[in-house]
């Protein structure tokens, strides 16, 4: 309702206010800028951005797009129909690392508990999953979690394991539960479906374990921030907004946050957030603190020297990375 009173009353204010000769328009027009993520909770406090008028207010027009296949991601920033793009930071780092013209803006949300390894009941080590089937998306975030865990928590090598590529983290769960293969990388909700509907069924490790493994953040087109960094900032401010609005109002928030996607809800939202860490203007400061034994940028050099030696990334050069212009 509030919207709609908005709508009705602020032309009419307007009018008054010129022919009383008291308000002059704005001499600029609003920015158009697009911003593209997939369905996860972690990018939608920017729905409460856009819905509390924190872009609006710093003169920008925001598009959010959802756009669920993430293999068209580096072309759409290279392109610049997409000036900004939230997905994790470990793909944000191959893309940028294999040519994407891209650059660091902020860090969002990290995974605390939202993503796991779920198992059959005769499963009880990472070391018990050699010969066994496991399912999961390698294009996924998780992939990195899951790798990271094997090389910390066993003997094996991927090769031990008989992977079964999934097109999505979903369809891994909905693979362990349907008894296709003895164990998958899943997340939230299919984690705690799967727990729940799978007799035996637990988690030999979860992001909670390793919680510097999934991390989202918001990228930019380079050539875009090199001509509009006040937008740059203006989006920061947006988000670093949306995140005290979140933790301050949270009922009201899950349901800004859930309204733009299509089939969730604000419990899907509110059961999402509990396995998840956002990151304010606070936080931030904090991963951005070079001194820091684990700052933002140590975080992301284990990401790229690991996906270098994996044959992933033709660099492990993120100096340019973290050059945002100012």
């Amino acid at each position: 309702m509030r919207k709609n009173l908005r709508n009705v009353l602020l032309p009419a204010a307007v009018s008054a206010a010129l022919l009383a000769g008291t308000m002059s328009m704005p001499a600029f027009a609003a920015e158009d800028v697009t911003m593209a993520f997939c369905t996860w909770t972690g990018y939608a406090p920017m729905f409460i951005a856009k819905e509390q008028g924190y872009f609006d207010e710093a003169g920008i027009n925001m598009d959010i797009q959802i756009i669920e296949d993430e293999s068209t991601y580096a072309a759409l920033m290279v392109q610049g129909s997409v000036q900004f793009l939230a997905t994790a930071q470990d793909p944000n780092i191959k893309m940028f690392a294999n040519g994407t013209p891209i650059r660091y803006v902020l860090a969002m949300d990290a995974s605390c508990g939202a993503d796991g390894l779920v198992t059959t009941a005769d499963i009880q080590s990472m070391d018990d999953l050699k010969g066994k089937t496991l399912a999961l998306d390698t294009a996924a975030s998780s992939y990195y979690f899951f790798l990271t865990a094997l090389e910390d928590a066993s003997s094996l090598s991927e090769e031990d394991i008989t992977l079964v590529e999934m097109s999505d983290t979903t369809e891994a769960g909905l693979a362990f539960m349907s008894g296709q293969v003895d164990a998958a990388i899943m997340w939230e909700p299919e984690l705690s479906e799967a727990l729940d509907s799978v007799e035996g069924a637990h988690t030999l490790v979860t992001s909670a374990d390793y919680p510097e493994t999934i991390l989202d953040s918001l990228v930019v087109n380079e050539a875009y921030a090199q001509e509009k960094p006040e937008v740059v900032e203006a989006v920061k401010e947006a988000w670093y907004k949306a995140v005290d609005f979140m933790k301050e109002n949270p009922e009201e928030a899950c349901e800004m946050m859930a309204s733009g996607f299509e089939e969730v809800t604000a419990e899907d939202i509110a059961s999402d957030m509990e396995g998840l860490e956002f990151f304010g203007k606070e936080e931030n400061e904090i991963l951005n603190d070079s001194q820091t034994e684990r700052s933002i940028t140590a975080i992301s050099q284990d990401m790229a020297d690991f996906w270098m030696e994996k044959g992933e990334c033709e660099s492990n050069d993120l100096t340019d990375f973290f050059s945002l212009p100012e």
